[in-house]
């Protein structure tokens, strides 16, 4: 069976946006201009149950609980090439040698909205516990990398 082929399209029809109400013209300017859903004030949370970040992960995996949240790849190998390039020197094209480094990488694994959750809170109770309270400071942030990523999300929680 052939793979199915997805083509983008609309779904919805335009307007996308709508000028700000209230907003005098500027000459030279545009009047700034906001999504339908956002016309009378900028949204400031996703939904009014959501007040930190804490709020937005439990909102997330009661939400969408066991889909694919947030993946990683692993280092396989690290590849190293010498490779002759031309390049301009002293208006003269010659030849040097430059050395390339390039990284191959697993596939993604990923990790559940529940999974993350868990890995959260598992995280941030391992912060409590070493002593640290509302207001301390923590830097440990890798965005690349989930098990980074999450002390970020939880700490707020601790």
């Amino acid at each position: 069976m052939a793979p199915q082929m997805l083509y983008p399209q609309m779904t919805r029809k335009p307007p996308f946006t709508v000028e700000v109400p209230g907003v005098e013209k500027v000459k030279g300017e545009t009047i700034p201009r906001r999504n339908l859903k956002a016309k009378d004030a900028l949204i400031n949370r996703p939904s009014e149950d959501v007040a930190t970040i804490y709020d937005n992960l439990k909102r997330a995996a009661a939400k969408y609980g066991n889909a694919k949240c947030i993946g990683t790849r692993k280092l396989v190998k690290t590849h190293t090439e010498n490779k002759k390039i031309k390049k301009m020197v002293d208006g003269k094209e010659t030849e040097v040698e430059k050395r390339w480094t390039f990284s191959e990488l697993s596939g993604y694994s990923y990790l559940s909205f529940h999974d993350f959750e868990k890995l959260s809170e598992d995280l941030g109770s391992g912060l409590r516990k070493l002593g640290l309270v509302k207001n301390d400071k923590l830097h440990l942030y890798g965005a690349t990398r989930y098990d980074k990523r999450s002390p970020v999300n939880n700490a707020v929680a601790s």
